[in-house]
């Protein structure tokens, strides 16, 4: 009766001690059941992604934005510069030569064509004074291009000349034509006035160009 109770006690402290040892594994299993599970999904993403869902986003989640709706963690941008505003040719200020009027003018005359436009004599009724051309108004003088005989070429040099020298004999007056400002040309009419007389009409008294009232009378 003892022998058989002895063993009854034998057989459950061993089946306690396996119980035990089998409580005491369970965790270790479970462990590397998920860190097997964790690798195998790891390694297999890629097939995981083609039979999952569509609509079940797996990408990582982005970081988050700022108020402008862009990456807080990137570079923040330049502000952004306004370029300056250029107006179109057609819209920037037109520079208009003053008009010439007044005493006491001066200047070294040449003839046109050696000295450039400025300062020079182009004919017996025309000249250019500090970038602006200027038209004897109450002449009118022989053409030295395109005359109409060799004696109108002539006069027409001997006026350029004449003009040249009374220009560079002492300073001289440039008064308004009346009524009229401006030629055909764009030249500036002007009588051309010394101690009170016309230069240009002293011409006519030298003979070398005639009145503007005279412009059908004949050179030739």
């Amino acid at each position: 009766m003892a022998a058989a109770s002895g063993k009854a006690r034998r057989k459950r402290r061993k089946s306690s001690t396996g119980s035990k040892a089998r409580g005491a594994l369970w965790p270790w299993v479970a462990a590397l059941a998920v860190v097997g599970g964790g690798i195998a999904v790891s390694e297999n993403m890629q097939t995981v992604r083609r039979w999952l869902p569509a609509s079940w986003n797996l990408k990582p989640a982005s970081a988050p934005a700022n108020s402008s709706g862009k990456d807080a963690s990137g570079p923040i941008p330049p502000a952004n510069i306004p370029a300056p505003t250029v107006k179109p040719a057609g819209e920037l200020a037109k520079v208009v030569p003053a008009d010439l009027v007044g005493k006491s003018f001066s200047g070294t005359f040449y003839f046109c064509g050696t000295s450039g436009l400025d300062n020079c004599v182009v004919d017996g009724a025309t000249f250019w004074f500090r970038k602006q051309q200027i038209r004897l108004a109450d002449v009118s003088a022989p053409r030295t291009e395109d005359a109409a005989c060799p004696q109108e070429r002539s006069k027409g040099f001997a006026a350029k000349v004449r003009l040249r020298d009374l220009l560079n004999a002492g300073p001289f007056e440039l008064t308004d034509w009346p009524n009229k400002n401006e030629d055909g040309a764009g030249r500036q009419l002007r009588v051309v006035m010394r101690n009170g007389s016309s230069i240009g009409q002293q011409l006519v008294r030298e003979g070398v160009v005639h009145r503007v009232t005279e412009t059908s009378k004949p050179w030739c």
